[in-house]
């Protein structure tokens, strides 16, 4: 650990009870932040710093919650509800009007605790649809985008590799500005032209989709392994990568199936960051597979060629997916994935 002070703090707060989250919460924010601080540690830092403590018994995301929990109730113990509701509150209501309001409306009403989390998490699905109607799609704000079913609006039913149209909108929504140039080298059914037409939130983006084999007339037909992307040089604000499924060889072959990607996704980036303008991003649609030689990690060797340019990361987003196989408990096999991720580069300026 980096200071012998903040190694003595985590081995007092790792004596402190699980069950009493105020005192944990008071403890990081009193005692602990401040030796942070004055070690110039972030947050996220000092957090990971106290997990290699042997024995801690905290994970990283309770002790954020914990310290939230005393920094938004320190007077908690005097007042009415139980603690349960206040920490629900602190880690579920970012608001402090919205925090104010549930905790005088289960006092009056004398909800349980499961009519409190009811309340937030139908007032939460509310917000949500409200923000819908707002913007046209079902725009999400954290970093794991599930959607059970695509969006019919966006996309051709029953295409192989059809992306959720819901994806591109909120990509768009995140890493776009008004006025935004975007290419899409594998267009695929079409779908990020149909989002740009479909909402009007997006009616100020250009675009230009290409795909090897177009599935309708807006999408010009090119192969980006012969002639690159039809684009001048530092003239594309945005670059959406959904990669097809020949860049996955069988990962029973670990070696293979790593060249083999790293050497159809080189061209890609390449193209991707010529036409780039510096400050443009350029998202990736990529996901890992498994065998029986191990994990071809295909996300870790995207995010290298992207770092190796200098590239900063502008998001990583997970996109939960069921693989429908059935699962024997008699047969070990590889952990089958069940997430891809979405991950979004900035060009920096050249060193």
């Amino acid at each position: 650990m980096k200071s012998d002070p903040l190694q003595k703090l985590a081995e007092k707060l790792n004596s402190l009870s699980v069950d009493s989250f105020w005192d944990v919460g008071k403890f990081i924010v009193e005692k602990i932040l401040p030796v942070a601080k004055s070690n110039k540690l972030s947050e996220e830092e000092l957090y990971r710093l106290l997990t290699t403590t042997p024995g801690f018994k905290f994970q990283p995301g309770l002790l954020k919650q914990c310290q939230m929990y005393f920094t938004y109730y320190p007077d908690m113990k005097k007042r009415k509800l139980p603690e349960s509701f206040y920490f629900e509150l602190a880690t579920k209501v970012n608001d402090e009007d919205h925090r104010k309001e549930y905790e005088r409306a289960a006092y009056q009403n004398k909800w349980t605790i499961g009519e409190l989390r009811k309340h937030i998490r139908e007032d939460a699905l509310t917000e949500r649809e409200s923000e819908r109607t707002k913007f046209g799609f079902d725009l999400r704000n954290t970093n794991v985008w599930n959607f059970d079913v695509p969006d019919p609006r966006f996309g051709k039913p029953g295409y192989k590799g059809r992306i959720a149209g819901q994806i591109v909108a909120n990509a768009l929504y995140y890493y776009t500005d008004p006025g935004a140039n975007v290419v899409d080298p594998f267009a695929g059914s079409g779908t990020l032209g149909d989002v740009i037409n479909s909402l009007s939130c997006f009616g100020d983006r250009r675009y230009k989709m290409l795909d090897s084999e177009p599935s309708d007339e807006r999408i010009k037909q090119n192969n980006i392994f012969l002639t690159g992307i039809p684009a001048e040089s530092g003239t594309v604000d945005y670059v959406f990568l959904d990669l097809p499924d020949d860049f996955y060889s069988n990962p029973d072959e670990l070696n293979v199936a790593i060249s083999n990607f790293k050497m159809k996704f080189k061209t890609v980036f390449r193209e991707t960051h010529r036409i780039l303008k510096i400050g443009g991003k350029a998202s990736v649609v990529v996901g890992s597979k498994t065998g029986e030689s191990g994990v071809a990690d295909f996300p870790f060797e995207v995010e290298r060629m992207f770092a190796d340019a200098n590239y900063r990361i502008a998001g990583k987003v997970f996109l939960p997916e069921k693989t429908g196989r059935k699962f024997n408990y008699f047969e070990r096999k590889p952990l089958v994935p069940e997430m891809t991720e979405l991950l979004t580069f900035q060009k920096q300026a050249e060193i």
